[in-house]
């Protein structure tokens, strides 16, 4: 069962990127983060990207609020935050380590130029290790202010444990029906705030759209592959409907064993009987790139082979080999090859590199939510109003976010994720930008195809 929840994590998501980690040689999986202040270096006035005094000394207000359950774990100088992820899993060591590097990164940066309006940062970097959601969030009901930058397989427990207990949540990202919930909704009912939504009733279908002008014949025989698990399950359903919805025909459909297949040459010689010319792999990098493998054995070339933006990772890449050559992925994210030319993420990249932290898709939607975190926590203190509802209805009033520019707008107060994006192609063994070439991201509203299936799980 851990492994099944591993993997329906490192696929479903549509918008982000899932790594398995690395050592680092040594224990990054728990522990308190509580950096002195450095008002020296370029970053001391606590700007990131487009965002202006993020962080910083205090600059008025500042009161401590005499209310236990709206101020846990804020003091006079410091407040107390976790990030919860599952780097401790048995199945995948280090899974999503990305997460808690962000957060060690964030606190160091931020405490560095002063603190969120004078307040030191100090994180709980906690493990849920995938299986462990609920005591770990039983913790942090005793200890936190709030959540922030967090993502666990396990977060269908957020409405009865995190929520119920009065904490707020700044979400890296949400896995479950339970946790990302619908377009529309109100975040402050649901105490949890995503700065990049993933709603179960949207898909992008903005990266398909830009393709199928350039592979006009492709979308007529589309494949879906998708491993046996309920959230994959209903990924490639609400997948087959976003791309109906553009005309396309679904010729093929197939479900491979969540741990693996031992023999992939089956499922290429299916795909190539149907004719497949357009073929999508709701699953992750390792399993696609043994069907890839099998089909370039079978000799057999799809046009056409489009990712969720989890296959943007340089492993899938390295396990594929040549057969991962012309591979597409889409992304709202602007890319970390081309961190030169854009300021927010030359930042992201510098500072998690500076902590010897895991530069990653995921890293990077964290930091977008430590940044709106801040920024709330920011306005809310200097009102003398540092609460969670505060800081909740902060966050969830704000109508168009890019992470300082980390990433496309989105809409955080509405639960609607990015109409703009980019596509991103695999060439000569490395990602290079396909789409838009003559400007950032591709945008339109027909971008996000608003789905009416009922995708809810269990």
């Amino acid at each position: 069962m851990n492994i099944r929840r591993l993997l329906a994590l490192l696929a479903v998501l549509g918008l982000i990127a899932a790594g398995c980690g690395g050592d680092r040689g040594e224990d990054q999986s728990g522990g308190v983060t509580d950096t002195a202040p450095d008002t020296t270096g370029a970053d001391a006035a606590g700007d990131f990207g487009d965002l202006t005094s993020v962080c910083g000394p205090n600059e008025g207000g500042g009161e401590v609020v005499d209310d236990p359950a709206e101020t846990q774990g804020v003091t006079a100088d410091s407040i107390t935050l976790g990030t919860v992820s599952d780097p401790g899993s048995e199945g995948r060591p280090g899974l999503n380590i990305e997460l808690h590097d962000a957060a060690t990164a964030f606190a160091e940066w931020c405490n560095a130029a002063g603190g969120i309006n004078g307040r030191q940062i100090e994180v709980n970097l906690r493990d849920a290790a995938i299986t462990e959601y609920q005591p770990v969030m039983e913790q942090a009901c005793t200890e936190d202010f709030g959540i922030v930058g967090s993502g666990a397989v396990q977060d269908n427990f957020w409405p009865e444990i995190g929520a119920a207990c009065g904490l707020i949540d700044i979400a890296g990202f949400s896995v479950t029906p339970e946790k990302a919930g619908l377009s529309g909704q109100d975040p402050v009912e649901a105490r949890s705030v995503q700065p990049v939504p993933n709603p179960l009733d949207e898909f992008p279908i903005g990266a398909a759209t830009i393709l199928s002008e350039d592979f006009p014949d492709a979308g007529a025989s589309v494949g879906i592959v998708n491993a046996d698990f309920d959230t994959l399950i209903t990924q490639a359903a609400r997948q087959k409907e976003a791309y109906e919805s553009l005309g396309f025909e679904v010729v093929h459909e197939s479900t491979y064993n969540i741990l693996g297949e031992a023999n992939w040459a089956p499922f290429a010689a299916a795909i190539q009987e149907a004719g497949v010319t357009f073929l999508s792999f709701v699953g992750e990098g390792e399993n696609l790139a043994l069907l890839q493998q099998a089909l370039n054995e079978v000799g057999y070339d799809i046009e056409v082979t489009l990712q969720d933006a989890n296959f943007y990772d340089q492993g899938y890449i390295e396990a594929a080999g040549p057969a991962a050559e012309g591979t597409f992925v889409r992304n709202a994210f602007w890319p970390f090859e081309e961190a030169a030319d854009n300021p927010a993420t030359q930042q992201y990249i510098e500072h998690v590199e500076a902590v010897d932290g895991k530069v990653a898709l995921l890293g990077a939607q964290a930091w977008s939510a430590w940044l709106l975190f801040a920024q709330s926590a920011r306005d809310c203190d200097l009102e003398d109003d540092l609460t969670r509802t505060c800081v909740l209805e902060a966050a969830a009033s704000v109508t168009e976010w890019t992470g300082g520019g980390l990433h496309a707008p989105t809409d955080p107060g509405a639960n609607r994720g990015p109409e703009c994006g980019l596509v991103l192609q695999v060439q000569d063994g490395a990602f290079v930008r396909y789409a838009p070439t003559e400007e950032d991201y591709a945008c339109d509203p027909s971008y996000v195809a608003r789905l009416e299936g009922d995708y809810a799980v269990g």
